[in-house]
């Protein structure tokens, strides 16, 4: 008993140790969560800057090219027979070194041209150069702006586009935009890794256990077969001896009633060595007669527990044979009426029922005893499990897989109580 005790401790531990990775799993995601949340914040805080930043030079250039426009229109409305003080017009004009644009006249002839960009090889061929010039004036017609500027008279329009330094702050604003949308579906997706994970090790643990139970159960079925193979085989070698002696006595007629009795138990040790040789077998099912089966065994019980010990039977079956291991079941039956005697300390009364549901056939083994302690009465099946002082606690797990591995039936206990004593409860397929 105190091994399964250390055992369920032990799978206590193991799913505390899972509940733990699980919640440092969680944590250390959840961890991380919060960094890239504040990865993100800050992300926020550069696009906000990056927008302030655009917008601010997207103004400023408007403005220079305002008034790079009045400063091109006042120098070309001078007359140059009267001097007048043209520095200031000349130094907005200077100013603009970043600014691509183009100005042109009414019939769209090529006036000037400030910060194209254009490549050595290209500015040393005139048709090259101009190709180049008339390509840049359709982009600022697509994409930038434009400003009229009247010289005499004349509609002179002067074509501008951004500058390289506000084309590469507004990439850097969609760049940065991008990388924030990207931190926040990574974001998303890691919400749900602690509950993928918590899954994968509920799945491996499970599989865990039933491979290692499937191995343990199959261990001790090897077990099992091998110790009661092993009984019978020892039983068998003196009980072929006791007969051999029990002839011998027989030419005795002083000893009649003696042996007798003596014939009955080399009897019973030839059906429990037949038991144990079945166990581990495949074990052949016959129709068998259900009440002639409990009344032999309510008989032979009778004449060996305590006389103070009475038993009840309500035997009500339609279809009497029913397909069973004869041999097996009565050693079922003897066993938990043993167990109840023990549990009565040999006075009480023990009940046998037998009747049909539906398609099983049902018997209730009950005693009047002081009931299981609550303690074991979950795990009263597993080998090692008993309420008594002596014993090995094995009856009742042979008993267990009589019913439910030979017979495919089942097995419970159906009631325990200090005041109104156990009740097996045994259902075997019709």
């Amino acid at each position: 008993m105190d091994f399964y005790k250390r055992k369920q401790k032990w799978k206590y531990a193991l799913f505390i140790v899972a509940v733990i990775i699980s919640s440092l799993s969680i944590y250390l995601t959840r961890s991380l969560e919060n960094s890239l949340e504040e990865s993100i914040n800050s992300l926020s805080q550069s696009i906000e800057t990056l927008k302030q930043n655009e917008k601010t030079l997207e103004r400023e250039e408007s403005e220079n090219m305002a008034n790079f426009a009045k400063a091109i229109q006042h120098l070309n409305n001078m007359n140059p027979e009267i001097e007048g003080d043209f520095s200031f017009s000349m130094e907005i004009v200077k100013q603009n070194v970043h600014i691509p644009l183009i100005l042109i006249d009414e019939c769209h002839d090529i006036l000037q041209t400030r910060n194209l960009g254009i490549q050595e090889d290209i500015n040393n061929n005139p048709e090259k150069k101009k190709e180049f010039i008339l390509k840049e004036l359709e982009l600022m017609k697509n994409v930038g702006d434009s400003i009229f500027i009247d010289v005499f008279g004349e509609k002179q329009r002067l074509y501008y586009k951004n500058s390289a330094i506000l084309d590469q702050t507004s990439e850097m604003h969609e760049f940065t935009l991008e990388k924030q949308k990207f931190t926040k579906e990574i974001l998303d997706e890691m919400k749900w890794y602690p509950y993928y994970q918590f899954v994968f090790i509920l799945l491996f643990v499970l599989l865990a256990y039933f491979i290692f139970n499937a191995a343990r159960k199959s261990e001790q079925n090897q077990v099992w077969a091998g110790m009661a193979k092993e009984t019978a085989h020892q039983i068998g070698t003196p009980l072929s001896s006791l007969m051999a002696w029990v002839e011998l006595l027989k030419q005795k007629e002083e000893n009649k009633s003696m042996i007798i009795e003596m014939e009955k138990d080399l009897k019973r040790l030839e059906i429990i060595t037949e038991r144990f040789s079945k166990i581990g077998s495949k074990t052949e099912l016959t129709e068998e007669n259900l009440e002639s089966i409990i009344n032999d065994s309510v008989s032979y019980m009778e004449k060996r527990f305590s006389k103070k010990i009475k038993f009840l039977q309500k035997i009500s079956l339609i279809r009497k044979n029913v397909k069973l291991n004869k041999v097996l079941i009565i050693w079922v039956i003897e066993n938990i009426c043993k167990n109840a005697a023990d549990a009565m300390k040999g006075e009480g009364s023990i009940s046998i029922s037998c009747s049909e549901k539906d398609n099983e056939i049902q018997i209730q083994i009950s005693d009047t005893g002081g009931g299981i302690d609550k303690s074991i009465i979950r795990s009263i099946f597993m080998p090692g499990i008993t309420s008594k002082k002596r014993g090995w606690g094995l009856g009742l797990s042979l008993v267990k897989r009589i019913i439910e591995d030979y017979h495919k039936g089942k097995i419970y206990v159906k009631s325990s109580n200090k005041d109104e004593g156990t009740t097996f409860c045994i259902l075997l397929p019709k």
